[in-house]
């Protein structure tokens, strides 16, 4: 007979709070709501009923406002700020909806969407800093995780008001959601020729917390455990593969795998994290923006959006998988050195990569350089 004191606590599929967070990334991106909670989950303290207002259907929209609370149009405080609503200030900024709001136009004031989808809508002064504003931000980082614009429908609930909502708490999200904690396991390899490296294997990685899968190109046969020539590549779908002119992307990627193989061998990082971290939806969102005259950081900013959503924490992640602990950074980019050194990856020089400026990513180009303080 077997003593039940004796079995173990760990549940099935791990730690609660961790499954927690990936559910609510997958929940949001549904289209559904979820319960953000200010001290641990099912309500302790001040908590919020959130959803994704880009996922978001009418019909749940209704549902939130037949709850009798208030609803709000959250907004992270770089979409306020283009907006004229708010300074700028604190982690968010909440818009007190009509209860005649549609989604269509909570849809075209987050930015979610063409700017002239819906006709405006009406709406009470922002707070620019509200009493929930941390529990706002949890909901914020979710809802980046999930690739979705930072925007959220709300009520204001200290407790889920039914068993449909999964609820889990802000700590959780700071502890568990993404960069906090990549889990990289190897899926497959194989011998890839390529144009410019004939002499190349290609591993893909998958993060086990996230929804991106990033490949390891290994160039030639480098002596992984001495200094090891390195590009971090973020994927661009519209440059790496369409041959996009509007950025110099698809020109790096292919410089960089020839630049290396001439050095002897190395790695390039293929990370899924496109449009600076944003996704791909959101990056065309930002190009639309683009042609109406803002240039890349501020077009980003305007969506809710910081100057660069990327994080190197999987990247320095997969370099220690593949036994690699100092590297030759390929790169113009200062940030990518400071972070890999913060991850404590060994930079032991640069080899700048220039791209050909032509009339469409002048200003793309001039950003980076004058902006985002891009070496040459």
């Amino acid at each position: 007979m077997n003593d039940s004191s004796s079995t173990s606590a760990v549940a099935i599929n791990g730690e609660a709070a961790a499954l927690a967070v990936d559910r609510a990334v997958d929940e949001l991106r549904r289209g559904r709501a979820i319960h953000l909670a200010e001290h641990g989950a099912n309500g302790h303290g001040r908590g919020l009923v959130v959803a994704a207002v880009e996922a978001v259907p009418q019909s749940l929209l209704e549902r939130l406002a037949a709850t009798g609370a208030p609803v709000s149009l959250l907004m992270t405080p770089e979409r306020a700020h283009a907006l004229g609503l708010a300074d700028g200030g604190g982690p968010a900024v909440a818009i007190p909806m009509p209860a005649s709001a549609t989604i269509d136009a909570l849809r075209t004031l987050a930015g979610a969407g063409l700017e002239r989808a819906a006709a405006p809508v009406d709406f009470a002064a922002a707070d620019p800093r509200p009493p929930f504003a941390h529990v706002a931000a949890a909901g914020f980082r979710l809802a980046k995780a999930g690739r979705l614009l930072p925007a959220l429908v709300a009520i204001e609930a200290a407790s889920p008001p039914d068993a449909s909502l999964l609820s889990l708490g802000v700590a959780d999200v700071a502890a568990h959601a993404l960069p906090a904690r990549p889990r990289l396991k190897r899926m497959s390899q194989s011998r890839v020729p390529l144009e410019d490296a004939l002499d190349c294997e290609l591993a893909l990685f998958r993060d086990e917390h996230g929804l991106g899968e990033h490949v390891a190109v290994l160039i030639g046969t480098p002596d992984l455990g001495g200094t090891v020539p390195v590009r971090l590549h973020s994927a661009c779908l519209t440059g790496d593969l369409l041959g996009s002119l509007r950025c110099d992307c698809g020109e790096q990627l292919r410089r960089g795998v020839r630049r290396i193989a001439e050095l002897g061998g190395g790695l390039l990082l293929y990370l899924d994290q496109e449009g600076r971290g944003i996704g791909l939806a959101n990056k065309l969102r930002a190009y639309a923006l683009q042609d109406g005259g803002l240039d890349t950081l501020d077009a980003d900013r305007r969506l809710g959006f910081l100057d660069d959503e990327r994080t190197y924490d999987v990247a320095a992640a997969l370099l220690r998988e593949l036994g690699v602990s100092r590297v030759e950074l390929l790169t113009n980019n200062p940030q990518k050195i400071e972070a890999l050194r913060a991850h404590g990856i060994d930079v032991a020089g640069r080899v700048p990569l220039v791209g050909t400026m032509n009339s469409h990513n002048a200003q793309y180009l001039k950003a980076k350089r004058e902006r985002a303080g891009h070496l040459d």
